[in-house]
């Protein structure tokens, strides 16, 4: 804890004032994850000596996402006595604000370290929070409807429930990514996303592609995580070049990124989906080192046959 900080740690005990957001956008909350701990926990931290809370929960979110967010209003006093791992007890104050939604997933922020480990933000549906290791835990029926008027919560957490929640959760578990790059692009973060069981989506990044030298934005790429029916149709990796930086290999050196982030994920191979229309796509493909799997039928009623697609090209590039 930073001496600036609104608390202490004693022997005994430790205690915390603490200012959090709550950023609802597009079905989803933003929570923050990092390398060291099992859990999601809500975007915020401690509240500096003569520092509002109001004043806090902005300063993290600039912190944390990059984004202006403004304050939409208080929702929730939560006073939280829990215990850790090796049964120290915690009392925390945290204030939680609903922040002005934006519109937009996109962040502006790049992983930060907390206590020297990287943290990152990321998107987590709604209707995943449930089947999450997340904190609060009231976040699992609250933020479904949010209540009118500021409520005050008080939680007593065991350490042997804390464990019993996390052994039946399936959280994602995202890395650190400010290293992607090759000397002649680099790739910039702009969300991440847990899993949607009930859309069927697999959990992903999406990346701008930067020119190294300038830092202009050339494109945009992505890759979701794992196999099966979750990333059947749409594959693993995808990638989009703007018209005046095509033709330069730079979709080629993207997938070459990602594939390395998949391979850190320990995926044993990749898969590369393609319109059969689209020739410079496939060409990508195979110049990143994928080989033609199959072609596939896309079903009647699935969203990208809605958008017109009636088969994709499936292209594997063997990680191991």
């Amino acid at each position: 804890m930073d001496n600036n900080d609104c608390g202490f740690d004693r022997e005994q005990g430790w205690f915390r004032l603490r200012a959090a957001a709550m950023i609802l956008e597009k079905g989803h909350v933003l929570m923050a994850q990092n390398v060291k701990d099992p859990y999601y926990y809500s975007i915020g931290g401690a509240v500096r000596l003569h520092e509002s809370v109001e004043e806090a929960v902005l300063r993290e979110c600039r912190e944390e996402t990059g984004v202006a967010y403004e304050i939409d209003r208080l929702c929730f006093i939560h006073q939280n006595f829990f215990e850790d791992r090796h049964g120290k007890p915690f009392h925390e104050i945290a204030f939680y604000y609903l922040m002005k939604p934006c519109g937009s997933l996109r962040l502006e922020g790049h992983d930060v370290s907390m206590h020297g480990h990287h943290e990152h933000a990321v998107w987590v549906p709604l209707t995943q929070l449930p089947s999450l290791y997340a904190f609060p835990f009231f976040y699992r029926d609250r933020l479904a409807k949010l209540p009118e008027t500021v409520e005050m919560i008080t939680t007593r957490e065991a350490a042997a429930h804390r464990e019993t929640i996390e052994k039946a959760s399936h959280n994602t578990a995202f890395l650190p990514t400010d290293d992607l790059a090759d000397g002649r692009i680099r790739l910039r973060c702009i969300w991440r996303m847990e899993r949607d069981t009930i859309k069927g989506y697999a959990p992903s990044y999406h990346f701008e592609i930067l020119l190294e030298e300038n830092g202009q934005v050339a494109g945009q790429c992505g890759l979701r995580l794992g196999e099966g029916e979750e990333i059947a149709w749409m594959g693993n990796i995808e990638y989009l070049v703007f018209e005046a930086y095509r033709r330069q290999g730079l979709a080629t050196r993207a997938c070459g990124l990602l594939f390395a982030l998949a391979r850190a994920h320990g995926m044993t191979g990749a898969t590369i989906h393609c319109d059969p229309v689209n020739l410079a796509s496939a060409k990508t493909a195979r110049s990143a080192g994928a080989a033609y799997e199959r072609t596939l039928d896309i079903p009647a009623g699935h969203p990208m046959r809605r958008k017109g697609m009636r088969q994709v090209i499936v292209f594997r590039r063997q990680l191991t």
